[in-house]
């Protein structure tokens, strides 16, 4: 019997998605709930054929130097800032994510916070709990999504779908992108330079990758920018936030609130200034955080690594340049396969 392509799991994972993994490769896996120190995965790797990243690991050329039989590296996430792709595609291994499908679910959770930061549900949820309902009616008073103006920085997939969110309620979509996109009449959406669009909107909301330009973007001219009224909204990536200059904006009322899904560091420590902060609403990194949405992320990953190991092309690929290409069959191949599979093949006959 032939044997199993070996693929390297460096953490937790879901079980279904390894048990369909395993119909397909040999599996070795860190199982601790410790980080799998970073020796022990290389000396792994070196007769590893596929490599499933979990985070927190920094994926480069060091890395792999050592796994000459290293085929393909997967990872169940879109954002792939922890990857040197540029050091992966000059070895010539290809590098999987999973784009599109935690498209819905990532901005349910944006506009989730949105609305909650904006009504604020929390503090009204506190104000009942803590038995202060009979004393009077609540005063803490949120304000109205419709008729306000939201800005989208990095209008991609995930941001469209918050804009449609935005529009159900009334609101005015604006966005900034490297470049303007060409649907906007399509999707009612208008391209601002970044500079107009904090100027002009009542919620912020940053959707943008984590590059060298995104890194710190907002600091404390950034936030100076925005209404003293604004909602500051961040789904991307923690450390495009210069956290020092949030934690003084929102302090000093430069800004008047800010709902988080990603934070730096992550996670926070127990005694972080944000989190003692009342106009502040953090949850953990959870924007696909959903059983189906990361079932979907996990079968795609799995499906990325079992075509990779077999240098059959991957249905998502960050770097394309050096993705496999699809095996071409011969005809007489395609003509025994067909009439394998019962297929008259007098129906192909001049």
């Amino acid at each position: 019997m032939k044997k199993k392509p070996v693929v390297v799991v460096n953490g937790l994972v879901r079980k279904d998605a390894m048990a369909y993994l395993a119909e397909h490769v040999e599996i070795r896996q860190w199982s601790e709930k410790t980080v799998m120190p970073r020796e022990t995965l290389k000396e792994w790797l070196k007769e590893a054929d596929g490599l499933w990243s979990v985070r927190p690991l920094t994926v480069d050329g060091d890395l792999i130097k050592d796994a000459p039989h290293l085929k393909v590296i997967a990872q169940a996430a879109v954002g792939y800032d922890n990857v040197k792709i540029d050091e992966l595609t000059a070895a010539g291994i290809p590098y999987g994510n999973t784009p599109g499908v935690l498209n819905e679910t990532v901005a349910e959770l944006a506009f989730t916070i949105i609305a909650t930061a904006s009504r604020r549900i929390l503090e009204n949820v506190t104000f009942v709990k803590s038995g202060r309902w009979a004393e009077r009616p609540s005063n803490i008073k949120g304000f109205d999504l419709s008729r306000r103006t939201l800005g989208i920085i990095g209008m991609g997939a995930i941001g469209l779908a918050i804009s449609r969110r935005a529009r159900a309620f009334g609101m005015t979509v604006v966005y900034h992108n490297r470049h303007p996109r060409q649907d906007d009449a399509i999707y009612r959406t208008t391209y601002m330079e970044l500079d107009e669009l904090l100027a002009t909107s009542d919620v912020v909301c940053v959707m943008a990758p984590l590059t060298d330009e995104t890194y710190h973007m907002c600091d404390a001219e950034f936030f100076k920018k925005m209404k003293s009224t604004a909602l500051f909204v961040n789904v991307g990536r923690g450390p495009i936030v210069d956290t020092e200059a949030l934690i003084e904006a929102l302090k000093d009322g430069v800004i008047d609130y800010a709902a988080l899904d990603v934070t730096d560091p992550e996670p926070l420590p127990a005694d972080h200034p944000l989190l003692s902060l009342d106009n502040c609403l953090i949850v953990p990194h959870i924007g696909s955080y959903t059983d189906r949405t990361r079932y979907d992320m996990s079968i795609l990953t799995a499906d990325n690594i079992i075509a990779g190991v077999h240098k059959q092309p991957l249905k998502c690929c960050v770097n394309e340049e050096v993705n496999y290409e699809k095996t071409k069959m011969d005809m007489e191949t395609a003509l025994a396969e067909l009439k394998a599979a019962g297929v008259n093949l007098s129906d192909f006959e001049d």
